[in-house]
């Protein structure tokens, strides 16, 4: 497994120009992630790193980066996270964004503990390359952190569905499965203490919270 440390979303010179668009249109909310912004934080300030997953080099990995900035912003999000295979297309969209970049290639609870292992933060946001989170999703991690108080606890986005009843349907199953079940599915993003996603938990007590996840891999593909 190989960790690089990448330099900042103002750093971006050499970039291509649509990436540098996407992402650029939020840079001036936060150097980097882990900088400070000035603004006053609360006690959940600079709590939560992010873990990307990612088995491929889809590049709407693009649109997930470009909305954490928010988080930033916001003092939610500390620090950042790739990780998946090898690839150069990965290795510049996070020198880009100015996060770390685990290089791993396994199956997706692999990717998530690798991740986890070179977050700095207590606890992490694990949302899946191409995923972008929706409604007031940087207030919903804040709280969620405060209803988390044991290892095996745990808060989760659920999907949102595209269009169509059939889509509505299969949507709420998999989030009751992710309750039933305690394992949420690669469409959702979770909440979770560093600690237990490193010691691979299998099991959570999970919790939804407020927001949900709009997969743009999907939507781009059903056009």
């Amino acid at each position: 497994m190989s960790i690089k440390r990448a330099r900042t979303f103002q750093e971006q010179a050499g970039f291509p120009a649509p990436i540098k668009r996407i992402i650029g249109r939020k840079a001036d909310c936060a150097r980097n992630f882990g900088t400070e912004n000035g603004k006053m934080r609360d006690k959940n300030a600079l709590m939560i790193s992010v873990v990307i997953p990612t088995l491929d080099d889809d590049p709407a990995l693009i649109e997930t980066l470009a909305t954490l900035v928010a988080g930033i912003a916001e003092g939610v999000l500390r620090d950042a996270v790739i990780v998946g295979p090898p690839s150069p297309r990965i290795d510049d969209m996070a020198e880009a964004a100015g996060t770390a970049r685990v290089m791993f290639d396994g199956t997706w609870a692999e990717l998530i503990k690798a991740g986890a292992s070179a977050a700095r933060a207590d606890y992490c946001f694990v949302i899946g390359a191409g995923l972008v989170p929706t409604g007031s999703w940087t207030l919903a991690l804040s709280d969620g952190i405060d209803q988390i108080q044991n290892p095996d606890e745990a808060g989760f986005l659920p999907h949102l569905p595209r269009p169509g009843l059939f889509e509505s349907v299969k949507v709420a199953l998999l989030t009751q499965k992710a309750l039933l079940t305690g394992r949420p599915d690669h469409r959702h993003a979770l909440l979770a203490m560093r600690s237990s996603l490193v010691a691979e938990t299998k099991r959570f007590r999970l919790f939804r919270l407020e927001a949900a996840v709009s997969d743009r891999k999907i939507h781009r593909s059903s056009r």
